[in-house]
């Protein structure tokens, strides 16, 4: 059992240290990652639209099923060809781990404002370098954990701790939608050097809809019509935001892109101001720029100390 633990520590460092843009160019690297946000942000709009009219589960299976079968015909026009892989772990795992990140965001949204759900899902970066330590025993610089509590900070400054926290768990759910992301993050960094994106998605989506169905049997009756439209929306977008993703890490390094992760809550803020009226106030404003300032220094700080592109 050792053996195997040690082997799979190997084998993930090593496509570490392989995973680099096949081709460098920084300009459309940067553009796709944008892309990729603003769809992101979006798709949380229009979760939060299909909310009002039907359960968090229902609304998340109805948007990844949309999203597999957008991909769908891609897949089968090379007769399923692009499925087969020498990395089925990582592909399941990447999928375990992003349907749960996307899931407790959806479901955050009952709870929290949809600027903060965002934020919080977002912090995935600040978990990168913890997530290092424990698994892959990398040395974690000074500066990295100093940005990390920093981060910390600007997330208590947001969720405000106080008793009512434990019956109003939005908070608690969108921090462990952002450590689902960080994981499912490393994963599909590490699958971008060894399997095309189309593979990375529909194992996504395909495994995060049969993960679903299940729950389905437990819980209300289908949402109504509008709710089914805005999942529907919702589930394209979140297609094209990985889509846009796994193109720009082709382009530029995974540091480089992942800068741009923070625009999503601008966006959201944006637009959650422009329809919604919804200011934020000054101490979630205060703890959005920590956070976002943090966790872009997390993920620079990899690329300074070594030179390439790193995990954190």
């Amino acid at each position: 059992m050792l053996w195997r633990r040690k082997k799979c520590f190997v084998t993930f460092q090593n496509m570490i240290k392989e995973a680099a843009p096949e081709t460098s160019d920084i300009f459309k690297g940067s553009l796709y990652g944008i892309a990729a946000f603003f769809c992101m942000a979006v798709f949380g709009i229009f979760t939060k639209i299909a909310l009002q009219g039907g359960s968090a589960l229902w609304v998340s299976f109805i948007a990844y099923l949309t999203g597999a079968l957008l991909l769908f015909p891609f897949i089968a026009q090379r007769w399923f060809a692009d499925l087969k892989s020498e990395h089925y772990t990582f592909l399941i795992g990447r999928a375990l781990f992003g349907t749960v990140a996307s899931f407790c965001y959806t479901i955050s949204m009952y709870y929290i404002p949809i600027v903060n759900g965002t934020l919080l899902f977002n912090t995935a970066p600040l978990f990168i370098p913890l997530l290092a330590t424990v698994f892959l025993r990398e040395k974690i610089g000074r500066s990295t954990w100093i940005a990390v509590l920093i981060g910390f900070m600007g997330v208590v400054i947001i969720i405000k701790p106080t008793e009512s926290i434990f019956t109003q768990p939005g908070d608690f759910i969108g921090i462990f939608a952002g450590i689902s992301l960080a994981i499912a993050y490393l994963l599909m960094k590490l699958l971008t050097k060894t399997d095309p994106g189309i593979r990375i998605i529909f194992y996504y989506l395909g495994i995060g809809t049969l993960l679903q169905i299940p729950a389905l049997f437990f819980v209300g009756p289908l949402p109504s019509g509008e709710s089914v439209f805005y999942a529907i929306l919702a589930g394209g977008l979140l297609l094209a935001a990985q889509m846009a993703l796994v193109t720009g890490y082709k382009y530029a390094q995974a540091s480089r892109i992942g800068i741009y992760q923070y625009s999503s809550v601008v966006f959201v803020g944006l637009i959650d101001w422009l329809f919604w009226d919804t200011v934020p106030t000054g101490g979630e404003i205060l703890g959005a720029l920590l956070v976002a300032s943090a966790g872009i220094i997390v993920i620079r700080s990899g690329v300074e100390k070594t030179g390439h592109d790193h995990l954190y």
